[in-house]
């Protein structure tokens, strides 16, 4: 499903393999992605959202239409990816385009609007004369090495994703998509990927990361000439959870002074008391000696 203009013209980044390369890089990939297509859609959005830390919408909010457009249990994905498994692999696909800023090459559009627009040709064919068989095999065999080239090009990013880390989305892109798509960035949860920096970066990392790429982007944006507001909502929740961990580490520093002078006040009150006891005449005495003593309250 090829992206509207006014989103793809903000796309900076380019595919590691073009869709044509995709069977040669990434053989195995092609193939699995042809021939257990919903296997390898559920597969591939399941990677998806534990890298984006989103929560699991219908087809990846590319159709809002009543419940569609809420999150829902990640069981629906099963459905999902058996019974629409055409727009299930477009959702992996608009995800890795839109979360990752990935571009798609002159030669990828005329493959996917290709498909479409014979697929298309044929269906409405089909309602006035009679499409001959081998038509309609040439348009399934079309649709299935499609789809494993697909799968085999959003594959070979996702790899690239999890071995270098995921920052975040771009924010040029982020302010031009739907309101449900901007809810669903908002909706992600900091560090996605459980229990470390697979996929993504460390939970404690991710708000300085998406500080620095919002700063960085506002410095990119003035170059290239294009004044957009940047979405700093998307990255409030990284953003607190820095502040509260500055904030927890200035309250275990706070304790550390009074707790020295303490420890600094027990040590004279036993110095003193092995001196008193060592030498119970000491009492007796006065001057200086005695005057430099520090004074204690019994």
């Amino acid at each position: 499903m090829p992206i509207k203009t006014e989103i793809a013209q903000h796309f900076t980044g380019k595919w590691k393999v073009e869709l044509f390369q995709a069977p040669c890089k990434a053989p195995m990939q092609c193939l699995y992605g042809a021939c257990c297509t919903c296997c390898a859609v559920y597969q591939q959005r399941e990677e998806l959202l534990k890298i984006t830390g989103e929560p699991y919408i219908c087809c990846a909010g590319l159709c809002p239409c009543g419940p569609l457009g809420e999150p829902q249990d990640k069981n629906c994905l099963i459905v999902e990816a058996c019974c629409c498994t055409g727009w299930a692999l477009s959702g992996n696909r608009y995800m890795v385009q839109t979360r990752f800023d990935r571009e798609n090459t002159p030669c990828d559009d005329c493959i996917l609007w290709g498909t479409c627009l014979f697929v298309g040709v044929l269906s409405i064919a089909r309602c006035f004369v009679d499409i001959p068989d081998e038509l309609d095999f040439l348009a399934d065999c079309l649709i299935i090495t499609v789809n494993g080239c697909m799968h085999a090009q959003q594959h070979i990013e996702i790899e690239d994703i999890k071995k270098n880390g995921y920052g975040g989305p771009n924010p040029n892109i982020a302010t031009v998509l739907p309101p449900l798509q901007q809810k669903m960035m908002r909706m992600a949860h900091p560090g996605g990927v459980s229990g470390g920096s697979v996929g993504g970066l460390p939970p404690q990392m991710l708000g300085a990361a998406a500080g620095g790429m919002a700063g960085g982007m506002a410095v990119g944006g003035s170059a290239a000439g294009h004044n957009r507001p940047q979405p700093q909502q998307f990255y409030q929740p990284q953003l607190s959870m820095m502040q509260q961990q500055q904030q927890q580490q200035q309250q275990q520093q706070q304790p550390q002074e009074p707790q020295e002078q303490q420890e600094a006040l027990l040590l004279v009150l036993l110095l003193e008391e092995q001196h008193v006891h060592s030498q119970p005449r000491l009492p007796m005495l006065a001057g200086s000696n005695a005057a430099s003593w520090p004074s204690i309250e019994r």
